[in-house]
């Protein structure tokens, strides 16, 4: 098997990512790379001018390769859905919302066989949440996606011709807290989220909060309240039978810009009604134990047995690896479970294409299985 296989938004971080993982990848051989049109600049250049790890050495491009070449000679080209679509049977859009909800279901007309898309267009099911968060994406009603989280949606992937990768942020969440639902005679009152978000979680993008001397150093909140991952987190989590106190799900997240270039932590601050009865932490760990025992990507942690013993980004970077850590606080009748992942591999672009090895019935392990490197 040989996928044809494109990116549009090559030129962004998650953009690179995907090319370098796709450069390897044994069954999707990637041979068309895009930029927006508001990077005409950037047209006819070869992927290595804005990656420049994509460059091949002189022994590398005298060898033949299932993509013509490296990765890093192949040249961008301006976006055209009907030379996407004659290219291509698979394609992953790491562009803006705006541009994901329109060109999405115009390569799918077109032809093309699976759209991945990494923007929040169609991430979220209910139009109506939809609206409330992206009021200015507009995106066809009649068209929805699946939710490209393989630890949730695993049976809806295989099939599917248009999948959302989910947020960063929004993949640690739901993998933290996620087990609970499985706590028997546990009632929860309200879940807080802590997330931590290194400097690439905001895009390919020049303004002045991204710049050295104003990012380096800082634990800056950017989103204090209002995250619009909430509403992400919460429809995946209630889907999956979790609720707290009342049957909805009370949950807020703050979010901090840290001084990491890759990497997400998030810590869930889960309390649990005072009338319930509190869960142990062997409890806890047993329960993560068994809720992840088959899940290729998420590990969950013994903290106390570990040199490094708590989930840190620093031990994940470049691996698709979401690793999880649970504690109990009796003292406040809380729980903390604790996640970190990589947030342009487990949190962009390797879970975009785990999630496409499993529509394609490969390993979902394929071409995505290398360790982390450390230190990074």
């Amino acid at each position: 098997m040989s996928i044809a296989t494109g990116i549009i938004g090559a030129s962004g971080f998650a953009g690179g990512e995907l090319a370098r993982l796709l450069a390897g990848h044994p069954e999707f051989s990637l041979c068309y790379a895009s930029v927006p049109g508001h990077s005409p600049d950037l047209v006819g250049k070869p992927l290595a001018a804005v990656h420049p790890h994509l460059r091949a050495g002189r022994a590398v491009e005298a060898l033949p390769s299932k993509n013509g070449g490296s990765a890093g000679s192949l040249e961008l080209v301006r976006t055209k859905t009907s030379e996407a679509a004659r290219r291509c049977e698979v394609v992953f859009l790491a562009t803006p919302p705006l541009v994901s909800a329109a060109l999405g279901p115009a390569l799918l007309a077109a032809g093309v066989e699976v759209v991945v898309d990494l923007s929040p267009a169609f991430r979220l099911r209910d139009p109506a949440l939809h609206s409330k968060w992206y009021p200015a994406v507009s995106r066809p009603p009649e068209r929805t996606a699946v939710y490209g989280l393989p630890e949730l949606n695993r049976a809806l992937l295989p099939g599917a011709d248009l999948i959302a990768a989910p947020g960063c942020l929004a993949t640690a969440a739901i993998l933290a807290l996620m087990p609970l639902s499985g706590l028997d005679g546990v009632r929860l009152s309200s879940i807080t989220i802590d997330g931590k978000a290194g400097s690439t979680g905001s895009g390919h993008r020049l303004r002045s909060s991204g710049l050295h001397p104003v990012r380096s150093g800082v634990v800056a909140p950017y989103a204090p309240a209002g995250h619009r991952h909430v509403a992400e987190i919460q429809e995946a989590l209630l889907g999956k039978g979790l609720a707290t106190v009342g049957g909805g799900l009370r949950l807020g997240m703050s979010v901090f810009g840290v001084d990491l270039v890759r990497g997400v932590s998030v810590a869930a601050h889960v309390i649990v009604d005072p009338d319930s009865r509190l869960p142990s932490e062997g409890e806890l760990a047993s329960l993560y134990r068994d809720a992840y025992r088959d899940a290729a990507f998420v590990r969950v942690i013994h903290w106390r047995e570990e040199a490094v013993p708590l989930p840190d980004p620093k031990t994940l970077t470049g691996s698709n690896y979401c690793d999880i850590a649970v504690f109990q606080d009796a003292d406040c009748g809380r729980l903390v479970i604790v996640a970190a992942l990589d947030n342009l591999m487990k949190g962009a672009a390797g879970q975009a294409i785990q999630a496409c090895n499993i529509r394609y019935g490969l390993p979902e392990t394929l071409g995505i299985d290398a360790f982390a490197v450390y230190p990074g």
